[in-house]
């Protein structure tokens, strides 16, 4: 799944968060919406730079332009690293609450974080390949393609759900 599809989920928990804690304030939330919801798939490059080792990692435009090149390549498990798998989930939701949990004020970013993370995990595992049992065995793959791979499909549900959740905050 694409950034505009877990931006769009990323946005949709951290609405639901916010009918929750009161009180944080909001740069902070996309700030958290942002690292542990888009920005998780920054580990993408490692693929990127295996299959093309001629770009750079920090020049951005380039991985931009050979992201839309590989975005139809669903035969081969490509994208993912451990850390997007169930037990990476474990270590990031882990990490984000020791992080947290040193700022008692914020300590429900943490919540937040492995809410927005564990969506981007299940955003992924209902719309392609995913290794479960990752990195302790590679060889077991799911390809659920519940989901449509490409942002539009996936984004406008998540965005239909998010303008619900908005109209229910509104009126109720």
């Amino acid at each position: 799944m694409d950034s505009v599809s877990h931006g769009s989920v990323s946005v949709l928990v951290g609405l639901i968060f916010s009918l929750f804690y009161e009180g944080i304030p909001i740069w902070l939330l996309l700030i958290v919406m942002f690292v542990f919801g888009i920005l998780v798939d920054y580990d993408h490059v490692f693929y990127y730079k295996r299959k093309f080792p001629e770009i750079k990692l920090w020049n951005v435009p380039q991985l931009i332009k050979i992201y839309f090149q590989t975005l139809d390549e669903r035969d081969e498990f490509i994208y993912h690293t451990w850390l997007q798998e169930p037990f990476g989930v474990v270590v990031v939701s882990g990490l984000s609450f020791l992080i947290f949990g040193f700022t008692n004020n914020y300590f429900p970013l943490a919540i937040l974080a492995t809410c927005c993370y564990t969506a981007h995990y299940l955003v992924d595992l209902l719309s392609g390949k995913m290794k479960p049992l990752a990195p302790f065995k590679g060889d077991v793959t799911i390809d659920l393609k519940i989901l449509p791979a490409n942002s539009f499909t996936a984004a406008s549900i998540s965005l239909l759900a998010f303008f619900i959740g908005l109209i229910l905050y509104i009126f109720l």
